[in-house]
């Protein structure tokens, strides 16, 4: 009995189309479906990953697998494969996951990955103990000189608290001239203000009814444009599933491979968590003997620390009063300077206002003439939608007759040129919202 098989290839063109070439094989004996042996390398900063789960996936379906030896290694053989891509995944308890996409096998190649540990084996956990138990050691001494240090401290806290106290009286004086020299200035600079102020708020009221204007326009060229984006996008979405229907016709499900392949792997992966919790509970010991004698000095540290530690608030408060009068002078200081450079700004304000009004005339202008020009490009979208609905009418009609299963070869043809048509009128599509885009950005 005869039988067709059809293979469909997608090539993309150098301007963004697609085009399609259909190729009739009467023969069985042609299709490409061929068992092949591939080999991959599981592998971590530690070296070789034993116990990790491979599983090969296309369209969905799991066509092999495989668990990882001793030195990392997988062997996966596939009875029948016709060079669909793949996606292949590894993973490992102990790991994060690693995944390979649109991969082509073929016999005999090997792939390779790295990865990432998510907890501690039980080399870094034996590892990282001794490291904690040193630091702790070593902050167990510390602290020791920490005790003679503040000591010294407390000495040098009641020194402080002298000197913070001569200084604030010659700050007070400064602070009053400051002060002074400020309420002069605002009074200059309050009288200028109020006509300056008039003049920018009329013209911030038209430039903002400009912006408005431009702004809905902009907004509703960008909505429109991003809905027919969608639409061209969900017709090569539906291109897409049409050949991946076919593709999956062509595999085989390997179900109990992956069954066998995931208990191999859980028997690995619970031997090494075993390992890792035995290690962790070894270091815990450690680092709770460690930390208790950390604890006896951190004791003694604490009592000289709280010695020093009421010396040092007298100094504080001390010091902040020394800071507040200093703040204070500052802020008087800086009162003054605010007030003449606001003098100044009430004369700059002014001339402003009036180069704002004129700005605002210009963007109002602007506005107009935008929404001009995108009532014309409307008129254009119209003929496109017209077209892009005669278009719809015809794929509705081209898959009523593919529910019958008749002329297969005739139909897949017609769909080409349909396909084809769409993407001419989708670059009509994007010709014509570019130019509504330039539009809205030349308003701006």
């Amino acid at each position: 009995m005869k039988r067709n098989f059809v293979f469909v290839a997608i090539i993309l063109a150098s301007v963004g189309g697609m085009s399609f070439n259909t190729t009739s094989i009467n023969s069985p004996a042609s299709e490409l479906r061929d068992a092949v042996s591939i080999s991959m390398n599981v592998s971590s900063a530690n070296g070789p990953v034993a116990g990790a789960l491979v599983k090969i996936t296309a369209g969905g379906m799991t066509i092999g697998a495989g668990t990882s030896d001793g030195t990392g290694k997988a062997t996966i053989n596939i009875p029948t494969y016709g060079r669909q891509l793949v996606q292949i995944e590894i993973s490992h308890v102990l790991y994060r996951s690693e995944k390979l996409v649109d991969q082509v096998l073929e016999s005999g190649k090997t792939f390779s990955v790295s990865l990432k540990a998510k907890s501690e084996t039980a080399e870094s956990v034996t590892q990282k103990s001794e490291e904690t138990v040193n630091k702790i050691e070593n902050k167990t001494e510390n602290t020791a000189q920490k005790i003679e240090e503040h000591k010294e401290n407390t000495e040098e806290y009641k020194q402080r608290q002298e000197n913070a106290a001569k200084s604030q009286e010659e700050l007070r004086k400064e602070r009053e001239e400051a002060a002074r020299i400020a309420e002069e200035k605002n009074r200059n600079a309050e009288a200028g203000m109020t006509e300056a102020e008039r003049k920018q708020a009329e013209a911030e009221k038209q430039r903002l009814e400009a912006e408005r204007l431009k702004s809905e326009k902009a907004a509703q060229v960008e909505r429109e444009a991003k809905a027919r984006e969608e639409a061209a996008k969900k017709r090569e979405e539906e291109a897409a599933a049409r050949m991946k229907e076919l593709e999956n016709s062509k595999l085989t499900d390997a179900k109990a491979e992956e069954e066998q392949a995931r208990k191999e792997a859980a028997t690995k992966q619970k031997e090494q968590e075993e390992k890792v919790k035995e290690a962790e509970k070894t270091a815990k010991e450690k680092e709770e003997k460690a930390k208790q004698e950390q604890k006896e000095v951190s004791d003694r540290e604490k009592e000289e620390k709280a010695v020093a530690e009421r010396e040092r608030e007298k100094a504080k408060e001390e010091e902040k009063k020394e800071k507040d009068e200093e703040k204070a002078k500052e802020e008087a200081e800086k009162e003054a300077k605010e007030a003449e450079k606001r003098e100044k700004e009430a004369e700059k304000a002014q001339k402003e206002a009036e180069k704002a009004a004129e700005e605002a005339a210009k963007e109002a202008e602007a506005a107009k003439e935008l929404e001009e020009k995108l009532a014309k490009l409307d008129e254009e979208q119209k003929e496109l939608d017209k077209e892009r609905k005669e278009l719809e009418k015809e794929q509705k009609k081209l898959n009523d007759k593919k529910k019958k299963g008749k002329n297969l070869d005739k139909i897949q043809k017609a769909q080409e040129k349909l396909d084809e048509a769409n993407r001419k009128l989708d670059e009509k599509q994007e010709k014509l919202d570019e130019k509504r885009k330039k539009a809205v950005k030349k308003a701006k």
